[in-house]
């Protein structure tokens, strides 16, 4: 499908897009849909969707209506009903053009411009050499990575979309495994016994920390360790980035104050839904989770790991 207007996206892998189906692959692999995954594990933002926007904290209600109701509708549905109308640039982008002999159309900030003249009988070569030699002379030059989308992200380069999706994964089997752990809970294996040093190695998430046969109990030891405390890192990580994204921060680590968010009967009520078990994160995929862990690497014949991260042999 063609749109009918070209849209401009910045910190998408293209900037502009006149096919829908483009648009729509490029998005789901973007920090933009991370955004929106991770609210969908936030407790405040689904309670704030119950709550049909009502809370004393302007800035999630300000989320919630630009947001709205990231459960119900899949990712596709979402883009074309919430996403392109948040992050879509909503200024035009400035571009090189022609002035005429006149010089009537120049911009309204021309002062900003660089205006040159340039002989057409010139190879481009040549042009484009001149041209990028005068521009880098500017000492007033000022390159400006800037925004105007109605929802923009934090950060424009520089993201890295692995991290950000590692620590949203690691909380999601963290959470699974919690739930696994409590009385009733139908979720089973490999949650229901899972610890954190086994979080770490399913995710392969510290080469160095990965155990091996013939190792010594303190260097098993010290693996194990190194493991919890990498993945402990990414749990604050993914805490930090839901607390910010809640705000309409994103991606950010930044620590923030605690927020006045529900009266006294809200709370309560929140309190109440939870140890009912109503807020279930949907992000947190059994099924999908489950088969990435029956692909860690099993012991060697013969031995097995223990709870201190030593291969130790089996009888």
């Amino acid at each position: 499908m063609v749109m009918e207007n070209k849209v401009v996206y910045k910190g998408m892998p293209r900037l502009r897009y006149k096919n829908t189906a483009e648009e729509l692959s490029d998005a789901y692999g973007s920090p933009y849909r991370l955004w929106r995954d991770y609210l969908r594990i936030s407790r405040d933002y689904w309670w704030v969707c119950q709550q049909q926007g009502n809370t004393l904290d302007e800035d999630l209600r300000s989320m919630w209506e630009d947001f709205g109701d990231v459960y119900t509708l899949n990712f596709n549905d979402w883009w074309r009903n919430k996403g392109r109308q948040l992050f879509s640039e909503q200024v035009r982008l400035p571009a090189v053009k022609q002035v005429n002999n006149e010089l009537s159309n120049l911009s309204s900030n021309y002062q900003q411009n660089l205006i040159v003249e340039i002989p057409l009988n010139l190879t481009e070569r040549t042009i484009s050499r001149q041209l990028m030699a005068i521009v880098r002379a500017q000492a007033h030059r000022d390159v400006k990575r800037v925004s105007y989308a109605k929802r923009s992200l934090k950060k424009l380069v520089g993201i890295r979309k692995q991290v950000l999706k590692r620590a949203h994964d690691i909380w999601c089997v963290n959470h699974l495994a919690k739930l696994a752990k409590q009385e009733g809970s139908t979720i089973g294996a490999p949650f229901n016994k899972m610890t954190t040093h086994q979080m770490g190695i399913g995710f392969r998430l510290v080469r160095n920390c990965m155990p091996k046969v013939g190792e010594s109990i303190d260097t098993s030891k010290k693996k194990r360790n190194g493991m919890k405390v990498a993945v402990s890192r990414m749990l604050n990580r993914a805490d930090a980035l839901i607390a910010n994204a809640e705000i309409g921060k994103f991606p950010s680590f930044d620590k923030l104050e605690s927020r006045q968010r529900w009266s006294e009967k809200q709370q309560k009520e929140l309190d109440a839904a939870i140890a009912r078990g109503e807020w279930q994160p949907p992000a947190a995929d059994v099924e999908n989770f489950r088969k990435m862990f029956e692909k860690v690497p099993l012991p060697p014949k013969g031995y097995k790991l223990d709870i201190d991260g030593l291969y130790i042999k089996s009888f």
